[in-house]
């Protein structure tokens, strides 16, 4: 009888496995042995599925923005004014947010790795890049229908993007004075209110 693939349930437990480590040791500090012992394999077992700590962190980014993304494809395909998709996205990212808290500091020190190790860097402008887009499409969608003033529709992405990120890095050095899902709400709903073309 055949042996049943277990190589993607492997690559899971070794992802995760990878962010506890990441966690408690950051980023620059983990090792590869570090990662294996965590998820009870042999460090040649974990060569097996990925041949660097930079896959194994390519393969974490891959995992966390994915569902961000898949979030924001489906706010860009649904009907309803656009002002209302960007606040209905805020809300799914703060619950989404609130669950996985814990990966803030690990979140940093890949955003912080991003800035001089090119792998690394490369994968993360590359998941920027199809945020950004989303965003892009989004706004624009609603400045086509004439719900949103004409603004350029890059310029208020990033502008998006900062109040996420920035709300995030807050939170992550000065947890005590950020109140970060409803600053996440109504810093969104003022950015809508501020796309809204004026009547």
């Amino acid at each position: 009888m055949p042996r049943p693939d277990v190589s993607e349930a492997r690559r899971h437990q070794i992802i995760a496995a990878a962010l506890r480590v990441f966690q408690r040791k950051g980023y620059h500090s983990a090792t590869m042995p570090e990662i294996a012992a965590e998820a009870g394999l042999s460090v040649g077992g974990m060569y097996w599925y990925f041949k660097s700590k930079d896959a194994v962190v390519a393969a974490v980014l891959s995992q966390i923005f994915e569902a961000d993304l898949e979030a924001l494809a489906i706010a860009l395909a649904a009907d309803q004014p656009a002002g209302e998709r960007l606040i209905r996205f805020a809300e799914h990212f703060a619950a989404v947010f609130d669950q996985h808290q814990w990966s803030l500091a690990v979140g940093a020190d890949l955003y912080s790795a991003a800035a001089h190790d090119p792998h690394v860097g490369t994968f993360v402008r590359r998941y920027l890049s199809r945020y950004r887009e989303a965003l892009i499409g989004l706004i624009a969608q609603g400045i086509a229908r004439n719900e949103f003033r004409s603004v350029d529709p890059a310029v208020a992405a990033n502008a998006f993007l900062a109040l996420e990120e920035g709300l995030a890095l807050l939170l992550l050095v000065d947890p005590d004075q950020v109140r970060w899902k409803e600053s996440l709400l109504l810093g969104t709903q003022l950015f809508v209110d501020g796309l809204r073309r004026i009547a």
